[in-house]
């Protein structure tokens, strides 16, 4: 798992282990990771992570968000990036954290080995917890998280009936929102059929559950509960 050390004035003042999912980092008191200094704004930016992946997004912030002294908005973290806020460095640490890979359909690559456990750690430690039963988690809402290419970073919410996979005009597979909540992957007409989690989906399709790696035109990415 990766972690972020905080120096300020080039001294070392703390080590931050970071969690699955969002941490906030800004001036603002509760925040997960605070800077506690005038150049840093109340929310200025937020980092997220799942599996050994972890990604840095700017929040609008009034100085900006520095990687390696090139402002961004949004970034895929790399072992040894310095990310700069304000008079504060974080330099990220994972020696764990694989390469990027060429971005594919627009959509995103993981490791298979990843998918049960990534979106399952608990918030303390990392420690792998079950998954709710089924009649609990329908009342989660799905998403899927992109980690390569174009959208690195970008989270999209499942909120239509209907979701549509693969590039634009060419459609390789659709999750489908039921009214129970639960969301089911289908072909969406190519010849080559999607897969979930390393096997074929068929006619009638599957349904997603919590951590599930999809691969669509040689692409991966994550479905998740929220």
């Amino acid at each position: 798992m990766g972690k972020l050390i905080i120096k300020f004035n080039d001294v070392v003042i703390d080590q931050i282990v970071l969690q699955q999912g969002d941490m906030h980092i800004g001036r603002q008191p509760g925040s997960d990771i605070l800077l506690d200094n005038l150049a840093v704004s109340g929310t200025h930016a937020s980092i997220f992570t799942v599996g050994d992946d972890s990604f840095i997004q700017d929040q609008n912030s009034t100085n900006g968000t520095f990687i390696n002294n090139k402002r961004v908005n949004k970034h895929h973290l790399r072992n040894g990036d310095m990310v700069t806020i304000g008079n504060h460095t974080l330099i990220y640490v994972n020696e764990s954290a694989v390469a990027a890979v060429p971005d594919l359909a627009k959509t995103v690559v993981v490791r298979p080995e990843q998918a049960s456990a990534m979106l399952t750690a608990a918030a303390q430690g990392g420690t792998a917890i079950a998954e709710p039963p089924a009649a609990k988690t329908r009342s989660r809402s799905g998403a899927i998280f992109i980690l390569s290419g174009a959208s690195s970073g970008k989270r999209v919410d499942l909120v239509k009936a209907v979701t549509n996979l693969g590039k634009a005009g060419k459609r390789a597979g659709v999750i489908n929102r039921n009214p129970d909540g639960s969301y089911i992957l289908q072909s969406g007409g190519a010849e080559v059929k999607p897969k979930l989690n390393g096997a074929a989906v068929d006619a009638d399709g599957k349904e997603l559950r919590n951590g599930d790696i999809i691969e669509i035109a040689g692409s991966r990415m994550q479905f998740y509960l929220k």
